[in-house]
């Protein structure tokens, strides 16, 4: 899969690199996004940043920091 850099999130040696997120496309297929060290991947068939990466990045950047 191929990886696509955050701009909202510094993800290399993240704590969440290789966590896996289920995400529901608007026909209902579940997708599924990964944080890896150079971004995040998804494993449908997008070529450029698609919609369930911009939406776990938002979701991520949502979250207050501990």
């Amino acid at each position: 899969m191929r990886s696509h850099a955050s701009d909202i999130i510094n993800t290399y040696r993240h704590h969440l690199v290789g966590v896996r997120w289920p995400v529901t496309g608007s026909k209902g297929d579940v997708y599924e996004v990964e944080m890896t060290d150079s971004g995040f991947s998804c494993d449908c068939i997008a070529f450029a940043k698609c919609k369930h990466i911009k939406s776990i990045e938002a979701r991520l950047d949502e979250e207050p920091d501990c």
